[in-house]
């Protein structure tokens, strides 16, 4: 879901960058690729995308709604090795250009950012992987264009408004059985008519919920923070998107959406990643999504001693399971 801004250290090698072992990363190290990228002109706007490395391509598409591509640096370097791994910032975020009319924000507007990436590289079939919020705009580009897509990874992500409504629920339900001393103020304020998205509320807010997303809290170190707010969540989108009200229920532009009657015929190969801990995208959410795929093409592997992160806390084995399923692997989850 939000505050999603992410990591750690970067080598450049021959011109190609590669992600250091787990035990020398370093937060908030420079991260060299970060920034210099290239744009791709739209009717709506400028897309903003960085490349590297070589092989089949990979899109990854950042959470939020309202992130920007910041939070894969630099752990997805590592994928680059094989593969040519495209970020890139959907309109509205990070360094591309933002849209004058914030309900153009939509599900379908993200699919069709990714489709005009694809095109303007002159990418036959791309491979996609979605994070959190990501999740959702990468399934719906499957169902739409299955053709175009050779794998798909859903990393701790959602499924629909009602899912997005459970992430919420639950995000709640800690915020009050943990910290009710702060629940309490919370519950006046919106007695008062202040609704969740407002400034007063989400400051106080943050404090029983940001170590939700950590198996270990330590780890929100490692986050990679270019210092530069254009990097940093759009609100706007988030409001647009989830609703004026949005860490109590979903509303805006997402209200009601549902992808599952369309995902049982989804042929494509599908690989689901949650961690144990994620509380803000539950493994519950993911059973869900695997239970509504067709069960020959899915997998769901759950890494035990992550939260929304398990790329950062359990690096190596997130990245040899996905390695493996992007090489064609029916057994991922055994590694």
């Amino acid at each position: 879901m939000r505050k999603m801004v992410l990591i750690c250290l970067l080598w450049m090698l021959s011109g190609v960058c590669a992600i250091a072992q787990t035990s020398l990363i370093t937060p908030n190290y420079h991260v060299p690729l970060h920034g210099h990228g290239r744009y791709v002109t739209t009717p709506q706007g400028r897309i903003y995308y960085e490349t590297e490395g070589h092989g089949p391509p990979i899109v990854l598409v950042a959470g939020g709604p309202g992130g920007s591509h910041a939070a894969f640096h630099p752990w997805f370097s590592r994928l680059a090795v094989h593969h040519r791994v495209i970020y890139f910032d959907n309109l509205g975020r990070g360094r591309s250009d933002r849209l004058r009319d914030p309900k153009k924000y939509t599900i379908e507007r993200d699919i069709e950012d990714i489709e005009a990436l694809r095109v303007a590289l002159k990418l036959k079939t791309i491979t996609l992987l979605g994070q959190s919020y990501g999740g959702m705009p990468a399934l719906a580009y499957a169902l739409k264009y299955p053709e175009l897509t050779d794998h798909l990874i859903l990393s701790d992500t959602i499924l629909g408004a009602k899912g997005f409504q459970q992430n919420i629920d639950s995000c709640n339900h800690e915020a009050s059985t943990r910290f009710p001393e702060t629940w309490k103020k919370l519950a006046a304020m919106r007695a008062k008519g202040i609704k969740t998205g407002s400034e007063q509320y989400e400051k106080l807010y943050s404090r029983p919920t940001d170590d939700l997303y950590w198996y270990h809290p330590e780890n929100n170190a490692k986050i990679f923070r270019s210092g530069e707010k254009i990097d940093d969540l759009n609100n706007a989108i988030y409001y647009a998107m989830v609703g004026d009200d949005p860490e109590w229920i979903v509303g805006g532009t997402i209200k009601g959406y549902d992808p599952r009657p369309e995902m049982k015929n989804l042929a494509i190969p599908t690989l689901i990643c949650v961690g144990r801990f994620d509380r803000v995208a539950l493994p519950e959410i993911a059973q869900e999504i695997k239970d509504d795929l067709p069960a020959h093409t899915s997998q769901l592997v759950v890494f035990e001693r992550s939260g929304h992160y398990p790329w950062i806390e359990e690096s190596d084995r997130y990245f040899k399971i996905v390695s493996a399923f992007l090489d064609g692997s029916h057994h991922a989850q055994k590694l």
